[in-house]
């Protein structure tokens, strides 16, 4: 009872909704549902060709579905259906991810470590959205998470993680992404979260052509993102969060970026 109630402060921190990356997991059988809707504007795309000259909109659609068959095995997928400036409402991506906990920080260890991999399939309709993040039809990921919490009586009070991952796609060049994240938590019931998303991608291209755009597997691409989030804990029947997420920093990706994320986890079990 008390991983799982531990899981439901923290199981929405899933940056723009990606699978799971938090190093910590829910209770043995218990599935979690997640559903959240989150909408992006900017205005600029740095080094493209031709220049964006318009407002570019994205708004998406995020299902995902979370389940661990045992204490150290995660597995997790997510469904993302989208509608922006670029193309009317369509489906986007799926994925599916497998992650193995080393070690364990709740049950006594120093600190929680888990290793994992995922695979992403996107369409090519939004392969040719510059608001998709994908870098081909098949993503395929390395990733790592490692992070230590305190507590305050019978819950977490300020917790701490990184997350790392090596990707490549079908076709193109490799890209490394990392996030750090500062956590606290309110009585049990007010979660608030501050981090920072970055990517790097080693692809050939500075340049960005709008008009042949497929993808950033051959982009060299480069971003960081700034997010706030407050989550409110409605006991038993999960959590609702608030999010902003601002870009930082853009190299041939869009620029200026700010995304709204409003989301809800539900726990179920048969």
């Amino acid at each position: 009872m008390r991983q799982f109630l531990y899981f439901l402060s923290f199981s929405l921190f899933s940056f723009g909704f990606a699978i799971e990356m938090q190093p910590w997991f829910g209770d043995v059988y218990q599935f979690h549902f997640l559903g959240g809707y989150a909408y992006s504007r900017f205005d600029s795309f740095q080094n493209a060709i031709p220049s964006l000259d318009s407002h570019f909109q994205s708004n998406v659609l995020y299902l995902g579905l979370d389940l661990s068959p045992s204490p150290v095995w995660s597995i997790d997928a997510d469904l993302q259906l989208s509608d922006t400036t670029k193309n009317s409402f369509h489906f986007q991506s799926i994925a599916v991810q497998a992650r193995y906990l080393w070690l364990d920080d709740i049950i006594g260890d120093p600190f929680s470590f888990v290793t994992g991999a995922s695979i992403r399939a996107t369409s090519s309709r939004s392969l040719r959205d510059i608001s998709c993040s994908s870098h081909g039809n098949l993503d395929v990921e390395a990733n790592f998470s490692l992070g230590k919490e305190w507590e305050a009586s019978n819950h977490w009070l300020f917790r701490t993680w990184v997350y790392g991952a090596l990707g490549h796609a079908n076709r193109g060049s490799p890209w490394v992404r990392g996030i750090v994240a500062i956590e606290t938590n309110i009585d049990d019931i007010h979660k608030w979260a501050f981090y920072a998303e970055g990517i790097n991608g080693y692809g050939r291209h500075v340049h960005v052509n709008l008009d042949h755009f497929y993808g950033y597997a051959k982009v060299r691409e480069k971003a960081i993102d700034v997010g706030l989030r407050y989550g409110h804990s409605v006991g038993v029947w999960g959590t609702l969060r608030l999010e902003y997420i601002r870009r930082v920093l853009a190299k041939s990706a869009p620029s200026g970026v700010n995304t709204f994320i409003v989301s809800y986890l539900l726990p179920f079990s048969f």
